[in-house]
């Protein structure tokens, strides 16, 4: 079968493998007809010496084998996985890693099935692709912050595809009128504007006026936005910051940040299936929109540029998609 390889920085091949093989009674082997570009991909395509991974954290596409433990799926089902894979052991893993190859390939063998893949519609595909990994993030993120209090003021810093869907939610959630955005990246803070009650650059905030505080921030990609003194100028003091990615606090502190005190420091964590389930339920009742997420669908075999849009977007380029 064919799959992405990355050979040196900055570089994608199509490189032909054996294809994957049911190992235990609970595997599926799924024929992949969508993958995603996540940042957890792209992070690997900056890196030099990986050619031995799989890329593609997010997927969905066709069951075509099963092994005898598999319950609640079939075969011709069409499913989309979650991109945290929780092993029988309790370990987890992230798809596309160096021990659990991804979907950037024509096949790819999903340990565990019933409980890391969820069935999709066929029209809702390429918005349900995200459910288990960007999107699941994005939602989970705006579900704190509105545990933490519904009557607070919000600022989303980095308006990426999980930070535009914690947008989308919190609006959806009757906050659009409390609602800040912050993004660097012209195209994405007019996108962004649709979804906020303000908008603003990282250099127009002012730290000295109270009124550009907030009760809590929501950290999108810290890869996309990696600007956290605006997180920290942005924050009220007993206020609180919520990280999108599990890893976004630890990342921001190996960097040399400095974490303010006094404010209440969180992460999210990867979406269940469940939580993935009705994420998907929430798209084909079209409660959840997520029109403006995915802007690029790339043919397999231009997996250079669809790289390289994913990993310096153009105006326009939100969540960019492959097609094995």
């Amino acid at each position: 079968m064919q799959a992405l390889s990355f050979p040196s920085y900055g570089r994608v091949e199509i490189i032909e493998l054996p294809r994957p093989t049911l190992r235990d009674p609970g595997d599926a082997i799924v024929l992949v007809t969508t993958a995603a570009i996540g940042p957890w991909d792209v992070e690997r395509f900056l890196s030099v010496g990986e050619d031995s991974v799989v890329p593609g954290g997010e997927f969905a596409g066709i069951i075509v084998e099963t092994g005898a433990d598999v319950s609640t799926l079939e075969l011709d089902d069409l499913v989309a996985n979650t991109t945290c894979h929780i092993g029988s052991s309790g370990q987890s893993d992230l798809f596309g890693s160096s021990t659990l190859p991804g979907g950037h390939a024509e096949y790819v063998r999903v340990p565990n099935a019933d409980t890391a893949l969820t069935k999709i519609s066929a029209s809702g595909e390429e918005r349900a692709v995200l459910a288990g990994g960007s999107v699941g993030l994005g939602v989970n993120v705006a579900a704190a912050a509105l545990a933490n209090s519904a009557d607070a003021s919000v600022a989303v810093v980095g308006c990426d595809p999980i930070g535009m869907t914690a947008l989308i939610t919190l609006k959806n959630a009757g906050m659009g009128d409390r609602l800040l955005a912050v993004e660097d990246h012209a195209a994405r803070n007019a996108l962004a504007s649709g979804f906020a009650s303000e908008t603003l650059t990282s250099s127009q905030i002012q730290p000295e006026n109270p009124e550009n505080k907030v009760d809590t921030v929501i950290v999108g990609s810290t890869r996309e936005f990696p600007g956290f003194e605006s997180v920290v100028k942005l924050v009220k003091n007993s206020g609180s910051i919520i990280f999108s990615e599990p890893y976004g606090a630890t990342r921001v502190t190996e960097q040399g940040m400095v974490l303010p005190r006094g404010v209440a420091i969180s992460a999210t964590s990867w979406p269940t299936n469940e939580e993935a389930r009705k994420i998907v339920t929430a798209i084909q009742i079209r409660r959840l929109d997520l029109t403006p997420l995915v802007s690029h669908v790339i043919p397999f075999d231009e997996a250079q540029a669809a790289y390289e849009a994913a990993t310096e977007p153009g105006p326009g380029v939100q969540k960019v998609l492959l097609k094995p």
